[in-house]
């Protein structure tokens, strides 16, 4: 099972790397994510849950090859395991595609549930991030 998302953003490549690897460029648009866009860098993303609760998700990049790929595992604090993000960028005539693949959810007890919370999260994401990018 996994989760795949994907959108054309227009915007080139770069400008797309460059939003999701810089920091001060990340908070724009995805505020809670703190990423070191190498290998073996440290995530950590905090947010809140739709009761209120305070959620810690942390991870470790697993793959970072500028403007193309970003890949990463996370897991929300207490999760059993982790799963697996990869980011693709393609470049495109009119932009960019952003293509989000998420697996791993079948080590999770609760995986399909989890699975549509993250698909819908990617979603807002995406239409953050393609905002964030926009010309003009």
């Amino acid at each position: 099972m996994s989760v795949d998302e994907t959108a054309v953003v227009a915007a080139s490549a770069e400008r797309v790397w460059r939003a999701f690897a810089d920091h001060d460029d990340r908070a724009e648009w995805w505020h809670y994510l703190y990423l070191e866009p190498v290998a073996g860098g440290s995530l950590e993303e905090r947010w809140t849950d739709e009761h209120g609760t305070p959620v810690v998700t942390r991870g470790e990049v697993t793959h970072a090859a500028a403007p193309k790929l970003l890949a990463f595992t996370w897991a929300d604090e207490g999760q059993e395991a982790s799963t697996e993000v990869e980011i693709t960028l393609t470049p495109l005539e009119a932009g960019t595609e952003v293509r989000i693949r998420e697996t791993g959810w079948e080590r999770l007890p609760d995986g399909p549930s989890l699975a549509a919370d993250h698909r819908a999260g990617w979603r807002v994401h995406l239409a953050n991030l393609r905002r964030h990018v926009a010309p003009g």
